[in-house]
């Protein structure tokens, strides 16, 4: 199992998320919730980096904050996205799904690669010879995954901690 201080390499980074953190999340009220979004508009908060390695858990938010972390600590140019479809800054109905993806690409030796986790139906470190190749592969997924709706995109450059989903998504309304 690789602790963090192990971490020298792309390659580790993933292994690190492998081995140490799961999907999930900490609600208001402390309670763990593993892959699981029941609630998820209604009581869900960002956690910061010492929580999600605390408790080993984060969403895809908080996993892309983490690698993000552990890639610059390396040195290792990579920048954060997230695809959604779209919601107003007021968009008010927490009985809905989210319809969000955070995803993460970091350039090595010319290339591009996506390094995904969080989804884990699709973990692994993904090759591209573009950014622009790599953004419009991994959203291209997620709006065949969301049954044909448009997923913009938008770099993100950091995730304010105890934010609600809905302030998260006015974030990135505004990014």
């Amino acid at each position: 199992m690789l602790n963090i201080e192990d971490i020298n390499t792309s390659k580790d980074v993933f292994q690190f998320m492998l081995d140490n953190i799961e999907y999930g999340w900490i609600d208001i009220y402390g309670e763990k919730h593993i892959k699981s979004m029941k609630d998820f508009r209604k009581i869900y908060r960002t956690m910061s980096l010492e929580d999600t390695l605390k408790y080993k858990i984060g969403t895809c938010i908080e996993q892309v904050n983490l690698m993000h972390y552990l890639l610059d600590k390396l040195g290792i140019k990579n920048k954060m996205y997230c695809c959604r479809i779209f919601e107003p800054d007021d968009y008010g109905d927490l009985e809905e799904e989210e319809h969000m993806h955070c995803f993460i690409l970091y350039f090595e030796k010319g290339k591009v690669y996506h390094m995904e986790h969080p989804n884990f139906n699709n973990k692994g470190i993904f090759e591209y010879n573009t950014e622009e190749e790599a953004v419009k592969s991994i959203v291209d997924y997620y709006i065949k995954l969301r049954g044909g709706k448009d997923s913009p995109t938008k770099e993100i450059y950091e995730v304010p901690v105890g934010i609600t989903f809905k302030e998260f998504n006015k974030y990135i309304n505004h990014v």
